[in-house]
This record gives structure tokens, C-alpha cells and sequence, in this order.
């Protein structure tokens, strides 16, 4: 008998579990704070990952590059200025390789639902480099085409742009060591704000 009700139960929790609950994952709500933080290859231009932060409401949305100059250590933190809320964080690292701190994890690109169609690139004017001290250097030439190629036909980028078409879009390199850009270890990371 015990059986039967325990059969029954997983039947019916199979039963109330349907599509639209995995695509739920997939909207955002709009009343929620969200920042959307995507993490792009420097050198491949693929997207590896990404995080949905929610934050406590605000009024406005404006990053704050904390950057420690590496000695021999050091580290950069992007904060919501407004809340006094981490973003990113890594650590930079002279003579050899730093980390990102936070997230700790980023979520799989399989996890991110894939639209069929593509996001047309936005105007240049629509993107903002995150600047932060001397070692923070940007490429002269961005591609931002292939950057945003990368991303343009997930479902979270489409609706993010979708409910803030105005908001700029964020675009920091993370380059974990010191000195020139390592091609190898730098990542882009593209932040938008729904």
C-alpha cells in the first residue's frame, strides 16, 4: 500500500512539472532588480558563462571599479554604486595569474535558453567601458560585433534589452596578471541592467 502512495506521488509531482516551468528561467521579472553579468573568451570571443544578480531595489544603476594595485597582489571589484553591492570581483596577480572571486560560480552556458532568432547589434553608442586605474587598459580596437555575437541569441540578453532598451550596455575586460594584455587569461565581461 505504501508503495502504491509513493508511486502516486511521484506520478503526480511528474505530472504538475510542465515546459513552462523551465522556461520560466528564461524571463526576468520586471518589478526584480536584475543584473545580468555574461562572460565572454578574449581571444575566441565564446560565450563561457554567466550570473543573474538580484539586488535590493534602487533608483539608479551605476558601476564603481574598486581597484587595488597589484604590488605583487592585487585585485578590481565592480560594485553597484548604489547599493554598495559586489558584482565582480577578482584578484590581479604580478608574475603570475589571478582569479575571479565573485561570483564564485557562473552559471553553464547550457543552462542559458537560446532564442531562434538574434538580438540585432546595438549602436556603438549603446555600449560603456568599465575604466578603472592604469593597468586597466583596453584594447584600441574592441570587436564589439563578435562580442556581441556571442550573446545575441540568448533569451535573459533579448528580455534584459527588451525591458531597459535605453540602459547602457557594460562591457569590462578582467585581465587577471599584470602587465600586458595575457590573451590567453583575459576574459570580457558584458553586464546589462533589466
Amino acid at each position: 500500500m505504501k508503495k502504491k502512495f509513493l508511486l502516486f506521488g511521484l506520478i503526480a509531482t511528474m505530472i504538475s512539472c510542465s515546459d513552462d516551468d523551465a522556461k520560466k528561467s528564461d524571463t526576468i521579472d520586471p518589478a526584480a532588480n536584475n543584473v545580468l553579468l555574461l562572460k565572454v573568451d578574449y581571444q575566441t570571443n565564446a560565450f563561457e558563462g554567466g550570473k543573474e544578480l538580484t539586488f535590493e531595489d534602487a533608483q539608479n544603476f551605476t558601476i564603481e571599479p574598486v581597484y587595488n594595485s597589484p604590488g605583487d597582489f592585487g585585485d578590481i571589484t565592480l560594485k553597484y554604486g548604489e547599493l554598495d553591492e559586489n558584482i565582480f570581483a577578482g584578484t590581479i596577480t604580478w608574475m603570475g595569474m589571478g582569479e575571479r572571486t565573485y561570483p564564485a560560480n557562473l552559471d553553464a552556458v547550457n543552462s542559458f535558453g537560446v532564442a531562434d532568432s538574434i538580438l540585432p547589434m546595438p549602436a556603438l553608442s549603446q555600449f560603456e567601458k568599465v575604466e578603472y586605474g592604469q593597468n586597466g587598459a583596453y584594447p584600441e580596437e574592441i570587436n564589439y560585433p563578435a562580442i556581441w555575437a556571442a550573446i545575441s541569441d540568448l533569451q535573459k540578453v533579448i528580455a534584459y534589452r527588451a525591458s531597459n532598451p535605453d540602459a547602457k550596455i557594460s562591457l569590462f575586460l578582467y585581465t587577471p596578471a599584470v602587465g600586458g594584455v595575457d590573451e590567453a587569461a583575459a576574459d570580457w565581461y558584458v553586464i546589462l541592467k533589466n
